[in-house]
């Protein structure tokens, strides 16, 4: 009855949406999602990634797939249009074909299905659409989740909706999670127990742990920071941080005249809430540094493009994780400053990478704080203490190091699935 009045909904709504969609500036890329546009290929393993965080994190599944099986054909999908700039960018130069993942309608979703015929369905992490399932279940595709989890907030949607997602998830052959929470919560919605296996988390193998000193040397010095300058990266800013951002600048700017601070919201169109949170002062917009727009002495670095965090946390003396100093975010992925070797410092919520905050802090590799309102006395302990801030760091890489192997066991339970 559920399904039938979700699909209801859709025959209703799809009109108006496809209108909407036209005529729209700012989303009109996603109309490609009603039929989407499909490469001329043969039976690819089809892996949908959402949106820029799991399209990021799978570079380590496809590079790993691309050298052991190079004549299984590679289709990626996403959701967004932020996700899909990522993957065009990221996999330009992979052997994988990306396109959009059609609109959750069961005409959408069958027409894809008969268009590829796919191998296999790979969904990262947890993408339990009805129709993508059902209908890929109906045409005798397998379908796996990998990297899964349920997180705290979706957890209680899934138990309102639980005859749904039991028989979603009885339509899963193989689901390969991150820990074993998050295993008893597959388990307890509905899954076949014998389908659930702990491997780990892949996003401590798709962590960048090393970025060329040429490339930081460079951006450096097109920033104007010094190599002994202190730079506070303030990564995946959300809404509320530009505050968190301003109170710390406060409490420093005439203190440190060697401090830079770089901004990096998660959202580039963001960039105007922070200006004018800093009254449109002192700062250099990354998209106008990038147009030969040399440094006259900014020390606020405001980061308007997109794919590039991770070079800049590699210059940074810390980093400070946006989404995590107030509710309804649940945080950001701090092992990206953690395998470079930059202490990461994140709020009180973490839900989203709880696995990854409980390993960073038993091993001394991040810091938790309980209110911002507390940064700056960290702050100041940990620059007038550079020794500290650093072996942070150097235990922060060590921590993903250790933990690196999941994609590993990925690909064989894959492999198995698909070829035997």
């Amino acid at each position: 009855m559920l399904l039938f009045l979700y699909n209801w909904l859709w025959r209703i709504l799809t009109p108006f949406a496809k209108i909407y969609l036209r005529f729209s500036k700012k989303y009109s890329l996603l109309k490609h999602r009603f039929t989407p546009p499909i490469p001329d290929i043969k039976k690819p393993l089809w892996i949908h990634a959402c949106s820029v965080g799991e399209v990021n994190q799978i570079s380590p599944i496809l590079e790993q797939w691309i050298q052991k099986f190079p004549d299984i054909p590679l289709l990626l999908t996403v959701n967004t249009i932020s996700g899909y700039e990522q993957a065009e960018k990221k996999y330009k130069n992979f052997p994988v074909y990306i396109t959009w993942c059609p609109f959750d309608h069961p005409k959408s979703v069958e027409l894809f299905l008969k268009r590829i015929a796919p191998r296999m369905l790979v969904l990262v992490e947890t993408e339990l659409w009805p129709n993508l399932i059902l209908k890929t279940y109906k045409f005798n595709v397998p379908i796996a989740i990998i990297n899964g989890r349920i997180s705290d907030r979706f957890l209680h949607t899934y138990r309102r909706w639980e005859k749904i997602y039991k028989k979603l998830l009885g339509c899963i052959s193989l689901i390969l999670v991150q820990t074993e929470e998050y295993a008893n919560r597959f388990v307890e919605l509905g899954a076949d127990m014998e389908k659930v296996h702990i491997v780990g988390n892949i996003k401590y193998d798709a962590v960048v742990t090393e970025v060329d000193f040429r490339t930081r040397s460079r951006l450096r010095v097109s920033l104007g920071i010094p190599s002994d300058g202190k730079v506070i990266v303030f990564g995946s800013l959300r809404d509320g941080d530009e505050k968190v951002a301003k109170k710390i600048w406060d409490a420093f700017i005439t203190k440190y005249s060697d401090l830079w601070l770089i901004l990096a919201p998660r959202h580039p169109d963001k960039k105007d809430v922070i200006l004018t949170q800093f009254e449109l002062g002192d700062i250099l917009l990354r998209s106008d540094n990038l147009k030969n727009k040399k440094s006259q002495g900014e020390r606020i670095i405001v980061v308007d493009t997109l794919g590039e965090l991770i070079p800049f946390y590699s210059i940074g003396t810390v980093a400070i994780i946006g989404g995590s100093w107030f509710p309804g975010v649940d945080g950001h992925n701090p092992l990206e400053p953690a395998g470079l070797g930059v202490v990461p410092i994140f709020g009180p919520y973490m839900r989203n990478f709880q696995e990854s905050v409980e390993k960073l802090l038993e091993g001394n590799g991040a810091i938790q704080l309980d209110d911002f309102n507390q940064l700056p006395l960290l702050l100041k302990k940990l620059f007038s203490s550079p020794y500290e801030s650093i072996n942070y760091g150097t235990r922060a890489r060590k921590i993903v190091l250790q933990n690196q192997g999941a994609v590993l066991k990925t690909i064989e339970f894959l492999a198995r699935c698909i070829i035997g």
